[in-house]
């Protein structure tokens, strides 16, 4: 593999006025959002190539300095506008994990090119920037939370509702991930007593909801589950975003049974007295607002709506991309959910 089109992060996140993306002729990827703000990951050693097809959802074959490699693609979506013969695109090889790790592939397809931009095609990449994020207290809407845990199923939240009144021990946890941050002088999390503005009425709706669990708690595990003290849990669901019409970002490019499953099973959440939250992740800094895919998949469409109607919160957040690293900006945009006003 020659030399020239590797590109080593070097433990940085160039990001700013300064980047650029290693297109043909040095075009610039300026991002529009201060280096200084928001949660970043690098994005490792990337090399450039060229897409030569993609014979399944799953595998891309790539143009690697005259070399045709196989690469994973980690995003089962269409990716039609950025997964096309010829486009640039870059890989990341994983031979020092092989070890480890059985794959049929030695890389990842980690980046693809649209216009003068990059867009990152790793859907494991928002799931990691909100963990980070939300563990930092970097994004306002989550600011009172100080304790994040991964792949929570319900039944483990349902499970401690009545321990609301008492002391949970979260950290003790051992199932699933958990990570805390420290806040006002203390690690992690203390859960006593509520003292928020949850009040006697709610607490008996979580009481009633325990009680209810074992005919209707939904089977999914969730992405997270956050807690604060004085905060009622928070579970949330992060969502990939790729495609991108006219500065709208629409999610989902393929039809996804099981997003809308996951929708329905966070209004059955928010019906039984725990906050819900859908976060939606852009990964690519042209998109401005985010949209449901009506005209392909109205299923994921109407159990977006139907979810939002019973009380289950939607944020939407974008990232900056360049060879380097991934970034993700504090600052929310808009949802909307019709796009360009269309209903």
């Amino acid at each position: 593999m020659g030399t020239n089109n590797q590109i080593s992060n070097q433990n940085t996140c160039r990001l700013g006025k300064n980047s650029h993306n290693s297109f043909s002729g040095g075009k610039s990827t300026a991002c529009s959002m201060p280096q200084t703000q928001g949660v970043s990951i690098p994005l490792g050693n990337l090399a450039e190539g060229r897409l030569i097809s993609r014979p399944n959802r799953f595998l891309a074959v790539v143009d690697l300095a005259g070399q045709t490699i196989q690469a994973h693609v980690p995003d089962p979506g269409r990716l039609e506008e950025l997964l096309f013969p010829e486009n640039r695109v870059m890989v990341r090889n994983i031979n020092a994990q092989l070890s480890s790790i059985k794959r049929k592939t030695q890389y990842d397809l980690v980046l693809a090119g649209f216009d003068d931009i990059w867009v990152c095609v790793d859907t494991r990449y928002p799931n990691r920037l909100f963990e980070q994020a939300a563990t930092e207290g970097a994004l306002g809407e989550f600011s009172e939370y100080t304790s994040v845990h991964r792949e929570v199923a319900l039944d483990q939240v349902s499970n401690r509702l009545d321990s609301r009144l008492g002391t949970p021990n979260w950290q003790n946890d051992t199932e699933g991930g958990n990570t805390a941050r420290e806040s006002e002088g203390q690690s992690g999390v203390k859960t006593g007593t509520s003292t928020g503005n949850d009040g006697p009425a709610k607490d008996d709706n979580l009481k009633s909801a325990n009680t209810r669990k074992a005919r209707n708690t939904p089977k999914s595990r969730f992405d997270f589950m956050l807690e604060g003290p004085g905060k009622r849990p928070l579970l949330v669901e992060v969502k990939s975003v790729t495609l991108c019409i006219d500065g709208t970002g629409l999610f989902p490019d393929a039809p996804t049974e099981r997003g809308a499953r996951h929708l329905r099973e966070l209004k059955e959440i928010s019906s039984m007295g725990l906050d819900t939250c859908v976060v939606f992740i852009a990964q690519r800094e042209d998109i401005t607002s985010v949209s449901a895919n009506r005209e392909m998949d109205p299923g994921f469409a109407q159990a977006l709506d139907e979810a939002a109607q019973a009380g289950v919160k939607i944020l939407a957040y974008r990232c900056c991309v360049s060879p380097y690293c991934i970034r993700l900006s504090p600052e929310p945009i808009p949802y909307q959910q019709f796009a360009d006003g269309k209903r």
